[in-house]
């Protein structure tokens, strides 16, 4: 595995489906946040696993329940991802554990790792219907790789005397980081494709029945995400990346931008009015803070920054204005806002 692969921008997260009529909701399927999961005990973390069954569920009803797991899962492999190319950022990929010279970043620089508890919740549910096929082959052959790096990232996360006994410790840590990090990004990534296919049909679905029912905040609100992801195919069907963005193409993207602007303002109209809040059973009038008035604004820097000719400032760390980053980061808080609002 290069270090470019590695260094490859994760795929936007994932978001879940609601679980409607059935006494269970989304929040109720779904792991706790990272800050949570570490103080979890696995009691607590199984008895959500359980439900399932404990409970009988018709097969809708488990479909979602299956789904928003792996969506869980989905989001953990992109921040693993993440972790795993910023690990290799200061340490040399090979074999044998050595530092990059002049980095100025010292060992663990933004690697964060995850609780691999919700591993085994995935691997009990790809033993159930419905059948995910690849997807569940896949959890099966990543399991014990992906965990062993999820673990070693909390432990380099925990540990603050990385050169005491020469790297020693270091040096145990990237023996598994090393073992594991080509598997975790093969089978991550065809992992994250097939669900992003899998979430694309269900959303489509999901929000024709929104619009039928004329639940207009949560329909324009995942339109608009929807709509950021089309954004982002369409980015990558052309092939750009923030290196080549000058080349991009516009025609498609001026269309999504209008259709955005269109959806947000129908989101604020929807949002403004008090009887649907009632309806919706919300409360906040403004349950997005302008997460997508600022999707609006990174969608229109970026089509500044493609227009001016000017290659994006890729000197520095983080995403850059005007940068397909950080459209791609803005659209994340605009999910994790809606998992949020619409979670249960």
């Amino acid at each position: 595995m290069r270090k470019d692969v590695l260094k490859k921008t994760a795929a936007v997260l994932a978001f879940s489906l609601a679980l409607t009529g059935c006494g269970v909701g989304k929040g109720e399927t779904s792991k706790p946040s990272e800050t949570q999961a570490e103080e979890t005990t696995e009691e607590t973390t199984r008895e959500t696993t359980t439900q399932a069954e404990e409970e009988t569920y018709s097969p809708e009803e488990m479909d979602l329940i299956k789904y928003n797991y792996y969506v869980d899962l989905n989001n953990d492999i992109v921040d693993i991802l993440d972790s795993i190319g910023y690990y290799f950022e200061v340490v040399e990929y090979a074999e044998e554990f050595s530092l990059l010279p002049d980095t100025g970043l010292t060992y663990g620089y933004r690697v964060y790792g995850k609780n691999s508890d919700i591993i085994d919740d995935c691997l009990y549910l790809a033993d159930m219907e419905p059948s995910y096929g690849e997807m569940d082959t896949l959890i099966k052959e990543m399991a014990e790789p992906l965990r062993a790096v999820m673990d070693t990232f909390l432990e380099i996360g925990r540990s603050y005397d990385y050169a005491d006994n020469q790297y020693q410790k270091a040096k145990e840590y990237h023996a598994v980081i090393y073992g594991a990090a080509d598997t975790v990004a093969e089978l991550g990534y065809q992992y994250m494709d097939a669900i992003a296919e899998m979430g694309e049909a269900k959303m489509a679905e999901e929000e024709e029945r929104m619009k039928e029912e004329g639940m207009l905040i949560i329909y324009n609100s995942s339109r608009g995400i929807s709509i950021g992801k089309e954004i982002l195919n369409e980015i990558a069907r052309q092939g750009i990346s923030d290196e080549t963005l000058t080349e991009l193409d516009l025609t498609e993207i001026r269309n999504l931008h209008d259709e955005l602007v269109a959806v947000v303002a129908d989101l604020d109209a929807a949002t403004a009015d008090n009887d649907q809040l009632i309806k919706e059973s919300l409360s906040n009038s403004r349950p997005f803070d302008g997460l997508y008035d600022s999707l609006i604004q990174a969608l229109e820097w970026m089509i500044k920054q493609v227009e001016s000719g000017q290659p994006v400032d890729l000197s520095h760390s983080g995403a850059p204005l005007g940068s397909i980053g950080h459209f791609s980061e803005t659209l994340s808080k605009c999910i994790e806002r809606y998992n949020s609002v619409f979670g249960g």
